[in-house]
């Protein structure tokens, strides 16, 4: 999962609260330049603090399932190598990147951040301008399969496919292609 292009991340937590709340799940899924999706990558992370009953309703994951996942700064190496040179990606990227960061900075890497960001979501204003704004309904404004939402790989694979969608709909990569451009120059 080399090379340059898109980054899409999505999360599962504990809550709402990003350093208060926990990552219990992350996903990538690596697209190319053109949005054709390249590789995906995922994991349970083991918020070490409890899951509480709210979160698991939604992404059904339980504390079962947690057991010997390993800790966020386990795995935080290798998600920066995954975001590294990249554009990170994702619906409502504001939840994402400030989980991100969070937990990065509570793992010790307070200096990494991703260069360039794509909201979705924010997105969605420009490819639906009357149309829906959650990740289930643009997606199936698109046709893109999303069973089993709430889950990391699953809403991460269908949030590559949405912007697949939105370069389909893009005459002109200008834009696209200078966030590109400046996610690869990432030391």
């Amino acid at each position: 999962m080399t090379g340059p292009g898109f980054a899409t991340i999505d999360f599962e937590t504990t809550g709402l609260l990003a350093g208060r709340h926990r990552a219990v799940e992350v996903a990538v899924v690596h697209s190319d330049a053109d949005g054709t999706v390249t590789g995906r990558w995922d994991t349970l992370i083991d918020p070490g603090d409890g899951l509480g009953p709210g979160p698991t309703r939604i992404h059904r994951i339980t504390a079962a399932q947690l057991r010997g996942a390993p800790r966020f700064a386990e795995i935080a190496p290798s998600l920066v190598g995954l975001l590294a040179g990249r554009v990170m990606v994702a619906h409502n990227a504001s939840f994402d990147r400030r989980f991100l960061l969070a937990e990065l900075a509570a793992a010790g890497h307070r200096s990494w951040a991703p260069a360039a960001t794509l909201c979705t979501l924010q997105l969605s204003r420009q490819f639906l301008p009357h149309g829906p704004r959650s990740l289930a309904a643009c997606c199936a404004a698109f046709g893109i399969e999303l069973m089993g939402a709430h889950r990391a790989s699953v809403d991460a694979l269908a949030t590559a496919g949405l912007l697949g969608a939105y370069l389909d709909h893009s005459p002109a990569r200008d834009g696209w292609n200078e966030l590109l451009a400046r996610a690869a120059a990432q030391p």
